[in-house]
């Protein structure tokens, strides 16, 4: 007999949203990516096509909604 854990009273796992604020290498404007992708994946360099080129400056990370708003606040972001 085999015993699914997974499916009786736990709630579907939520992901969680990660707010990048970023900067071009050749500019001054700072610019916002939201995704619900890991940490690991948006900061990982092995991949063919990385989330942020790798030459672009990472400037600030967040996890969670709250992020957006205090962010696009702070950096100027429309």
């Amino acid at each position: 007999m085999r015993i699914n854990h997974e499916s009786k009273g736990r709630p579907a796992e939520k992901k969680l949203l990660t707010v990048v604020v970023y900067k071009k290498p050749t500019g001054k404007k700072y610019y916002l990516l939201t995704t619900e992708s890991e940490i690991d994946e948006v900061l990982s360099n092995s991949k063919r096509k990385p989330i942020i080129p790798n030459n672009y400056e990472i400037v600030d990370m967040g996890i969670g909604e709250s992020f957006i708003e205090q962010f696009t606040k702070q950096y100027n972001i429309k």
